[in-house]
């Protein structure tokens, strides 16, 4: 199932004792040890937070000592600038985290995020440096990390021209690289500076050779032959 796994070559430090059981008072041991761990999900593009509930159902089961926040703040607004996007994201993980998780009970964040949501939560990371200790795995599930410059399929280019016509979507003018002339202005490469990424122990990215929306390798953030001939 999986193509490529990379681990990183520093010593790991000793793994923290994992208690499974329920003790007398009802609560789970391992969240005392360890802390709260909460799960961030995050919808696509003219998404809404429903279409995370499967995702986030299933994996209540595997882990129901886990916090869920299924995230609500960018519906209705996917067409907006992603790093507004981003910022929204984070103010609502802050006051979740307030409200949810009060004085040092948060142990772990972790994050899935579906095509674009896997870009806002990039856009949200450097927003939370705050939690950076807190960052524990990061999935995204088709999202066009590399944005669409180089996509080849006609019928996703000539809709994402009509949408970017009809709707004046600051978003997709993003993913497209089509939102400054220059390209280091580019909203994607911007992102790609900025740091984030790099705080979390596990990064997954899910991609599929059915997907007729997110290029494979933009999904997986990996080099097109188009783009390492690209002069510019």
């Amino acid at each position: 199932m999986f193509e490529q796994i990379f681990i990183k070559t520093a010593e790991p430090s000793a793994p923290p004792a994992i208690a499974s059981s329920m003790n007398g008072d009802g609560q789970n041991d391992s969240i005392k040890i360890n802390g709260i761990h909460l799960v961030v999900l995050v919808h696509g593009f003219q998404g809404n937070s429903y279409d995370m509930k499967t995702i986030k159902n299933n994996l209540s089961i595997f882990h129901p000592e886990a916090l869920f926040l299924c995230s609500t703040k960018n519906e209705g607004k996917t067409e907006d600038d992603i790093e507004e996007m981003g910022i929204r994201l984070a103010n609502e993980i802050t006051e979740f985290t307030q409200e949810w998780c009060p004085g040092s009970t948060l142990g772990m964040i972790s994050f899935i995020g579906h095509s674009l949501g896997g870009v806002i939560i990039r856009a949200a990371l450097p927003h939370l440096e705050k939690f950076k200790d807190k960052m524990e795995t990061y999935v995204s599930l088709s999202s066009p990390h590399l944005g669409y410059m180089y996509a080849s399929n006609t019928i996703m280019n000539a809709g994402m021209w009509v949408l970017k016509r009809w709707k004046k979507s600051k978003c997709l003018d993003q993913l497209t690289m089509t939102d400054a002339k220059d390209r280091k202005e580019h909203f994607l490469y911007k992102l790609s500076q900025k740091k984030g990424i790099e705080w979390f122990k596990n990064v997954l990215l899910v991609s599929s050779y059915q997907d007729r929306y997110v290029p494979v390798e933009s999904a997986r953030i990996e080099l097109l032959q188009k783009a390492i001939d690209d002069k510019e």
